[in-house]
C-alpha cells in the first residue's frame, strides 16, 4: 500500500494493509461470492479499472488474495482469498454488524437458521470462554494472545 500510518499498533498496521478505499469491499465480494474475475469486481463495485488493479495487486503482494488463470489466451485471472484473507471474515462481519446497527439499518448480518441478528464478541483461545473485558497490550511473541 502506498501510505501508512507509521504507528506500531496492530490496528494501524492492519489499516496499512486493508484501509485503502475499495480494499475491504473487494474482500467482502470474495467472502460473499467466492472466486471472482476482474470484470465481476468492476460490475459489483463500479470502481475504476486502474484502482481495482492496484488494490488486487497489493492484496496479492500481502498474501491476502491469490490469482489463477482461467484463460491463457488472452491471459485472464480470477481472484480468490488465501487463508489469511478468509480470516478477514470476522473483520468484515464486525463492520456489517456495526453498520447495520448505526449506519445502514436496511440490511443486517443474520443467523441463517433462525433469522436473528448476529452480534460480534471475543472469546479466549486459551480457556474457550467468552470475554467481555479486553485490552490491547504488547507481547513478545508474534502470535501471543492476551488472557483477559
Amino acid at each position: 500500500m502506498p501510505r501508512g500510518y507509521g504507528q506500531d499498533c496492530p490496528v494501524a498496521r492492519t489499516l496499512d494493509l486493508v484501509g485503502e478505499r475499495w480494499t475491504l469491499l473487494i474482500v467482502r465480494d470474495l467472502l460473499t461470492h467466492g472466486a471472482r474475475k476482474f470484470q465481476d469486481f468492476e460490475e459489483s463495485l463500479a470502481v475504476a479499472p486502474g484502482i481495482l488493479s492496484e488494490r488486487l495487486k497489493a492484496l496479492e503482494e500481502q498474501g491476502v488474495v491469490e490469482s489463477r488463470f482461467y484463460s491463457r489466451h488472452p491471459p485472464r485471472p480470477e481472484y480468490m482469498l488465501t487463508p489469511k484473507g478468509r480470516d478477514l471474515r470476522t473483520v468484515v462481519g464486525a463492520l456489517a454488524v456495526w453498520g447495520s446497527k448505526y449506519v445502514h439499518s436496511k440490511s443486517a448480518l443474520v443467523h441463517e437458521a433462525c433469522g436473528g441478528p448476529v452480534e460480534v464478541g471475543y472469546y479466549c483461545s486459551r480457556c474457550h470462554r467468552r470475554v467481555r473485558d479486553v485490552r490491547l497490550r504488547r507481547t513478545s511473541a508474534p502470535q501471543a494472545q492476551a488472557h483477559a
